[in-house]
């Protein structure tokens, strides 16, 4: 039997929205990854999922750390924005 399609992610599922409102802070493409392995996707399955977020209003982009001059520093971070969190809860009382 092949499980070639249990590995893969259903594209709708808020899996990755809820890594964000696991963690509740902004994360890096390095951090989301992390919290996204074991989960049976692939690299380009969490990039492509962080693009539809990111065009479908559910991310946006927060910006860099700064270091203590305000200078940014290290990756930049991503978050959920009102209507990710918004999703986020409609498939919690869903669920």
């Amino acid at each position: 039997m092949s499980t070639l399609l249990l590995d893969r992610p259903v594209t709708d599922d808020p899996i990755l929205l809820h890594a964000f409102a696991r963690r509740g802070r902004p994360l890096t493409v390095s951090d989301l990854l992390r919290a996204m392995s074991g989960t049976g996707s692939r690299v380009s399955d969490v990039m492509e999922l962080l693009a539809r977020g990111l065009a479908d209003g559910r991310l946006r982009a927060r910006g860099f750390r700064t270091d203590d001059f305000g200078r940014p520093i290290g990756a930049l971070l991503y978050e959920l924005s009102d209507a990710g969190w918004d999703a986020v809860a409609l498939d919690r009382i869903a669920a």
